[in-house]
């Protein structure tokens, strides 16, 4: 599928290793990007300055010249155009020389091919930077010709009204004249201020809104009509951040020199947005403060992927500690537990108690347990996927738990239409999800409750399970980390995994898996999976 709003966007990508440049060729066609590739930086630079690239994408090593080489020598011939260094090392001092010299951003390039994910990303963003700083050049020489006529025409009227302060009927038309080129002028800058894409606020020396451009009403939902007069921290910021934005605000008025600043904006809507902001002020001639300009940019969205990334990360590491687990602990556990459990039947065999053996055997398996946990999460097993009803694993799950349910009073209510559409899903990855989301059910009902499952079609391309229970529920606190590993509310008696887990799996499957819950009322747990199309089910019958 190619992504509409990349149409006409020319790229030029420099990789010696052919399978690698045929890899990101495709990758980069299917989002809408036109791109050409050439396999050294002679042949790179020639193509570059045969025909018109909006962005260059250029490897580190080259036959000829190698990455920076090319660099250097476009940078040697005037404007640098946009570009992304591409290596396969991570030395990060040839990425700062590439940035050093122009270059837009760097990649590097990963055995598993995240990097390829990651590319269009990192494209979009460099164009946009490329096209606001082309965009301010632009605006700071269009304000500087007017203000550079402005003060012409200013000193032009000044002469005239000397040698005509006589005839005060020419004063005063004249003055009118120049009041009609001041407001057109204003209205230029007012135009000029709604059209950029960058927060711009202006506050007094009082915290006042006195401009508020149109990018600032688009993200905060406030028309500058509803902010004018008002102290911007009564608006946006939320209450958490409002004392550290007056201190910053103050050290600003008083110092006088531009600063940076990191906070968060809350529309009317309810949206938290992370600006950063570009800080100055304007003096009077006397030197006093008059007015405080910030221009911000949103960095939401990166911050979220720095996270997601560093989540990766430490998902990573999980798997690395997993597989070192299962091998130096799981041997000597399975020696310990078979020792215990020949030593359990000799005692019992000669009439002797052995319940602290039992005690050693059941936490030898809790601990194999856990292990097994940790493997299923951080390396999760591939399953043939096939077209399913959503009635076979839960039955499933019910069954294992049905004894348990009857013992602790806990009634189940099915209800899922027989004609339920099918889905795709490995059908023992899916009994585990419904089984680990009945089991903290049943744990948080100890004196009995009810469960609900209900099930139906959420759009014409997803299928809907539900499952409501009447447990204690969970706090704000603990619903915003439910999902997170090793996290649980259920002390020694949990290992934080399910959940996370259950998330993996249905992530896998294409789906979603959300949670809600109130204190002292329960919780409900929601996962949405797409169905398979009726030309699928019937190749599969």
């Amino acid at each position: 599928m190619v992504v509409r709003g990349n149409e006409g966007i020319r790229l030029l990508l420099m990789e010696d290793d052919r399978a690698q440049a045929r890899l990101v060729q495709r990758s980069l066609e299917r989002t809408g990007y036109t791109v050409t590739v050439v396999h050294d930086g002679d042949s790179g630079i020639a193509q570059y300055e045969a025909e018109a690239y909006d962005l260059l994408i250029v490897d580190h090593q080259m036959p000829g010249q190698d990455g920076l080489q090319v660099l250097h020598s476009l940078a040697a011939r005037g404007a640098m155009p946009p570009a992304i260094m591409v290596t396969g090392h991570g030395d990060e001092a040839i990425a700062v020389e590439a940035l050093q010299l122009g270059a837009g951003d760097y990649v590097v390039k990963d055995v598993e091919g995240r990097f390829l994910t990651l590319l269009p990303t990192i494209i979009a963003q460099v164009l946009r930077r490329h096209r606001l700083e082309a965009e301010k050049r632009q605006a700071e020489e269009q304000l500087k010709d007017t203000l550079e006529t402005l003060e012409s025409r200013v000193r032009e009227r000044t002469a005239e009204l000397q040698r005509l302060n006589r005839h005060l009927q020419a004063e005063i038309a004249e003055r009118q004249r120049t009041e009609a080129a001041l407001d057109q002028e204003h209205q230029f800058v007012t135009a000029l201020l709604d059209t950029v894409s960058a927060l711009v606020v202006v506050l007094d020396t009082q915290g006042r809104i006195v401009r508020f451009n149109r990018a600032c009403e688009h993200l905060s939902g406030y028309s500058f009509a509803e902010v004018q007069g008002h102290c911007l921290w009564e608006l946006v910021m939320p209450p958490e951040e409002v004392e550290a934005g007056q201190t910053a605000f103050a050290r600003l008025c008083h110092e006088a020199s531009p600063t940076t600043f990191e906070n968060v904006w809350v529309s009317k809507r309810g949206e938290r947005h992370l600006i950063v902001w570009s800080n100055t002020v304007l003096v009077n001639r006397q030197g006093a403060v008059q007015y405080v300009i910030g221009t911000g940019i949103d960095i939401t969205a990166r911050r979220h992927m720095e996270q997601d990334m560093q989540q990766a990360d430490r998902l990573a590491l999980v798997g690395q500690l997993a597989s070192g687990m299962a091998h130096e602990i799981g041997t000597p556990l399975n020696v310990i537990a078979g020792n215990a459990e020949l030593l359990r039947l000799e005692l019992q065999g000669q009439g002797f108690d052995a319940d602290e053996l039992e005690t050693i055997i059941k936490q030898a398996d809790r601990i194999t347990g856990l292990i097994e946990r940790l493997l299923s999460f951080a390396r999760p097993k591939t399953q043939t996927v096939e077209a399913l009803s959503l009635h076979e694993p839960l039955s499933q799950a019910l069954c294992l738990l049905e004894p348990r349910f009857r013992h602790q009073d806990i009634v189940v209510l099915v209800d899922i239409p027989a004609a339920l559409p099918l889905v795709a899903a490995a059908p023992d990855q899916l009994e585990q999800v419904f089984l680990n989301i009945l089991v903290n059910a049943w744990h948080a009902m100890p004196h009995g409750g009810r469960i609900t499952i209900a099930a139906g079609t959420a759009d014409h391309n997803a299928v809907q399970i539900a499952f409501w229970d009447t447990g204690q529920g969970m706090e704000p606190a603990e619903l915003a980390q439910a999902f997170l590993p090793f996290y649980s509310t259920k002390g020694e008696q949990g290992t934080g995994l399910g959940l996370a887990i259950c998330q993996q799996i249905i992530e896998s499957h294409r789906g979603n898996i959300r949670l809600a819950s109130t204190p002292g009322v329960g919780t409900t747990v929601t996962i949405t999976l797409p169905r398979v199309e009726v030309t699928e089910q019937r190749s599969g019958a």
